[in-house]
């Protein structure tokens, strides 16, 4: 039990990686807007689902597209956006069914708590760096959205259809079956294009690169060329002889997993959507290669089909987004050992280099004062060594996920007075001003990590920064709660195009202007990653940097009291 309460509150202090910006520090009236525009969309779809399929005398609808809505609606909002799919389905099921109101209601509920409870789990599954990304990610979205959810939603209206009746295990279970896979079919249709083009979850690398002239003519000619073969297939009289035969359709699997390869997950899966869409609608209208009379269920083999165009992009592009990662963490470990050993011997040869001329000097004697000049090489070597090899068992532990943190009230005054403590030295020898606006706030953090946190950036800002110029350290709060640390300086500032390089170990955008190992940033960006917060750089060239923290707010545990004015710290 424990163990499950405690990945219940790591879920929740973990940052929604759905929420658009928009919504992110949104109040009430944002995300009333957002039940209103999801009650709103998923209405129009059902009503337009439902007056399709029932002009062909199917209904309930065999696919309910509505389902996509409702899933990615839960994927952006959760529980914020159950009110919204709840009214949509309600209205749905009023409006265009006209069940009794208890079997509308809870139709309605399972039909919203469905999603819900499938965007929860599926955030926990959820890789680090995305649904498609891998392997592992693409079977959680599927298993979330194609069977929990559709499962749970199943089950409500099974059971509101069999309320005043007495139970029979077989008919809701025939009553499950059908609605699971109409639900199902639902969400494989159409939330994995809604999450793409809105967004929410980011595509693959390494599966695009031939961008040259001609590039997206040559394939949007291909991907309208599939389109229209889809067109000819489905929505034609079937025709009588060998011309068009069942099989041909499931050939699309090669142009589509091309499509995926060739341009994006994107293009492909909203060509697999429209071919999905067409197939459906086709066959549903007695057109197509499906109609043939040795076939007796010829929505199922649409469905089929579907299932294998949808399986066959999302698994090819997750395996070849996993040998590209692959390859680049290799390429980026040949990269970081080679640099290691470079940074590892330039101070072990200064520490062998003046131990040798102080044990063998050259003129047979030293001077005293050479002599404590080769000391003072000697010490500064061994520090320098001593924060390499530290910085790089830092590093280690981060990556092999054992970065022995505490997880415990800490007070941030008190360790932000620290780190200006052991930056102070340094800031008065360059004549750089530091300082402080901190408010009165304790966050549930590490606190020897939230000091080395704040030792790196003002350690970084004061390196950076000319003689004359001025370091602040702030807090502040988000809307939504979230803290925010920032760090700004006077400085020589960092190129745009380097703010994201200067977070990989032992990137260093400065070499003539300051020593040091390279490591600093990418450590501060792992603590951060660690205690659920982001790191972000803005900076101009001549002007100065600002890096700037955002903790959840499930990491404050006392509100700030009203901040003072700036006082110097150095």
């Amino acid at each position: 039990m424990r163990r499950i309460l405690d990945v219940i509150a790591d879920a929740r202090r973990t940052p929604d990686p759905w929420v658009p910006p928009m919504l992110a520090g949104g109040g009430v009236l944002r995300w009333t807007a957002a039940n209103l525009a999801t009650c709103g969309l998923y209405f129009a779809l059902g009503w337009v689902v439902s007056r399709f399929f029932a002009a062909y005398g199917l209904f309930p609808a065999p696919i309910w597209l509505p389902t996509g809505i409702a899933v990615v609606a839960a994927m952006v909002g959760q529980a914020r956006l159950f009110p919204g799919i709840f009214l949509g389905s309600f209205l749905t099921n009023d409006v265009l069914f006209a069940a009794p109101l208890h079997v509308t209601a809870l139709i309605s509920f399972s039909n919203a708590l469905g999603p819900v409870v499938g965007a929860i789990v599926m955030r926990h599954l959820r890789p680090q760096r995305g649904l498609f990304t891998s392997l592992y990610g693409v079977v959680s979205f599927v298993f979330c959205t194609t069977f929990l959810s559709p499962a749970i939603i199943a089950g409500g209206g099974a059971l509101a259809l069999m309320i005043g009746q007495p139970f029979d295990p077989t008919r809701f279970y025939s009553i499950w079956v059908n609605w699971w896979l109409s639900d199902s079919g639902g969400s494989l249709y159409l939330a994995p294009s809604l999450v793409l083009w809105l967004g929410l979850e980011r595509e693959p690398e390494g599966y695009a690169s031939d961008v040259r002239d001609g590039w997206l003519r040559h394939h949007l000619a291909v991907w309208l060329w599939i389109a229209a073969v889809s067109i000819a297939l489905f929505l034609t009289p079937p025709l009588q002889g060998t011309y068009i035969r069942a099989a041909f359709p499931f050939l699309l699997v090669v142009p589509v997993s091309w499509i995926a390869l060739r341009m994006s997950l994107r293009s492909a899966y909203t060509l697999v959507t429209l071919v999905a869409i067409i197939a459906t609608a086709g066959t549903v209208a007695g057109y197509g290669p499906f109609q043939a009379p040795s076939l007796a269920n010829p929505l199922q083999l649409v469905g089929t089909l579907v299932v294998l165009l949808a399986m066959n992009v999302l698994t090819i592009v997750a395996l070849v987004s996993e040998r590209h990662e692959a390859e680049t963490a290799n390429r980026a470990k040949s990269m970081f050992l080679a640099t290691t050993t470079h940074e590892l011997r330039t101070p072990l040869n200064a520490i062998i280099g003046f131990s040798e001329l102080i044990r063998n000097p050259p003129a047979g004697s030293l001077p005293e004062q050479q002599h404590d000049a080769y000391m003072r090489l000697i010490q500064s070597s061994s520090q320098h060594l001593l924060s390499l090899i530290n910085d790089l068992m830092a590093m280690s532990r981060m990556e092999a996920g054992r970065p022995d943190l505490l997880d415990e009230p800490v007070a941030l005054a008190p360790v932000a007075a620290v780190a200006c403590d052991l930056i102070a030295v340094e800031a008065r020898a360059k004549q750089v001003a530091v300082e402080t606006d901190i408010a009165d706030v304790t966050v549930r953090a590490d606190v020897k990590a939230m000091r080395q946190i704040l030792l790196n950036l003002l350690s970084n800002a004061v390196k950076f920064t000319p003689a004359g110029g001025r370091v602040r350290l702030a807090t502040g709060r988000e809307p939504d709660g979230s803290l925010i640390i920032r760090v700004s300086d006077t400085g020589v500032g960092i190129p745009r195009d380097a703010l994201e390089r200067v977070f990989e170990p032992f990137a260093r955008v400065h070499r003539d202007r300051a020593d040091g190992t390279g490591l600093g940033l990418s450590i501060t960006r792992g603590l951060v990653a660690l205690h659920g917060g982001t790191i972000t750089l803005d900076s101009d060239v001549g002007k100065g940097t600002v890096a700037t923290i955002r903790l959840p707010a499930e990491r404050v545990v006392r509100p700030p009291l009203p901040t003072h004015g700036p006082t110097a710290a150095a």
